[in-house]
């Protein structure tokens, strides 16, 4: 069952991402193109500099040679970075505002009827990246229609297709998820993971980081709470869309390797920057290619970002980190192994 509902998955996303992102533009966009005498001018706000993502989507505007000059700006992890950046957005006036990630996307355009939206960019047509939950967290009305001129692209898998990769995996029974506890994100992901995990028949630790002296989760308790979750019988530890656990990611899953449990990551970073073992994610370099084709059909389609659908990726990879895999011996099913991506741990 599970080569069977990985293969048949992948097969359709990778023909629907495919034909998505070669396709040609309209006799429409060609004409607004050629009447373009200026570069559409794009301001991008990341959070801890620039990533894959940014990569994808100015590799996907060049390939189409749709002129663009790109401003990049970082919060460098700090929110309280943000209202310069807003200011000078509101002076350049570009044609597109890109931001990356839920926190700095509530930064620079604000929340759904915000209380102060002049604290806010107004009025610029916006894209959103990696953004877990956009609706939970008041960045759009829903997928469909997004209540204003604001669109993006989801990147995550459902919970179920996650939880349904790891039982598939091996035969796990006691799932703990470590998360901090002050980012929306990771509150909704547990929340959503304590609804469906018994419908697979997983029992769920859930274990918040303590918070320091300076009331943010302390990396320091990563060690305890991963014993503390091996002494509660948990036999897999989960990695959520945290952003403070994928900048501590290499600590804590070399800790979870040491007491011999295995990582599933819903999120490429830990894979790739980690020793995260497994996990099911999206591509980050495609997923910058498709918020380009969202971009394109705002710039050169003239399509107001307000009834663009937020687009999903839908291409999902089953990453298998196999030095991993040997060092605490979980080894994978022969039906998952001819699906999965093999990668190997990163050089220290």
């Amino acid at each position: 069952m599970a080569r069977k509902y990985f293969i048949k998955h992948l097969a359709i996303v990778s023909f629907l991402v495919a034909g998505l992102l070669v396709g040609q533009p309209s006799a429409q966009s060609q004409t607004n193109l050629a009447d373009r005498s200026e570069p559409f001018e794009i301001f991008a706000v990341v959070w801890r500099g620039e990533t894959e993502v940014e990569a994808g989507f100015k590799d996907y505007l060049n390939q189409r040679g749709i002129p663009y000059t790109m401003t990049i700006r970082s919060l460098e992890l700090d929110r309280s970075n943000a209202p310069p950046i807003v200011a000078e957005i509101q002076q350049a006036q570009p044609d597109l505002v890109y931001t990356w990630g839920t926190g700095t996307t509530r930064s620079i355009v604000g929340p759904l009827n915000a209380e102060d939206p002049g604290k806010f960019v107004q009025g610029i047509p916006g894209i959103f990246v990696l953004v877990a939950y956009p609706i939970s967290a008041k960045i759009v009305e829903s997928f469909e229609q997004t209540g204003r001129p604001i669109t993006g692209v989801s990147f995550l898998a459902s919970i179920e297709s996650q939880l349904k990769a790891i039982i598939d995996y091996g035969k796990f029974t006691k799932l703990a998820v470590i998360y901090d506890n002050t980012s929306s994100n990771s509150r909704i992901n547990v929340a959503s993971l304590e609804e469906a995990a018994p419908q697979f028949g997983l029992e769920l630790v859930v274990l918040p980081v303590p918070l320091g002296d300076n009331e943010k989760p302390d990396p320091a308790k990563l060690p305890e709470l991963i014993q503390d979750a091996k002494q509660q019988g948990a036999d897999i530890l989960y990695m959520g869309p945290d952003s403070f656990l994928t900048r501590h990611a290499d600590v804590y899953t070399s800790e979870a390797i040491a007491v011999g449990l295995p990582t599933f990551a819903s999120t490429q970073a830990p894979l790739k920057g980690s020793r995260a073992m497994f996990g099911l994610v999206s591509d980050y370099h495609t997923l910058g290619k498709l918020a380009a084709v969202q971009a394109e059909k705002i710039l050169l389609g003239k399509q107001n970002p307000e009834n663009l659908p937020v687009a999903s990726l839908a291409r999902f990879k089953l990453w298998i980190n196999i030095d991993v895999v040997k060092e605490i011996e979980i080894y994978p099913p022969m039906n998952m192994i001819a699906i999965a991506d093999f990668k190997t741990s990163p050089i220290n």
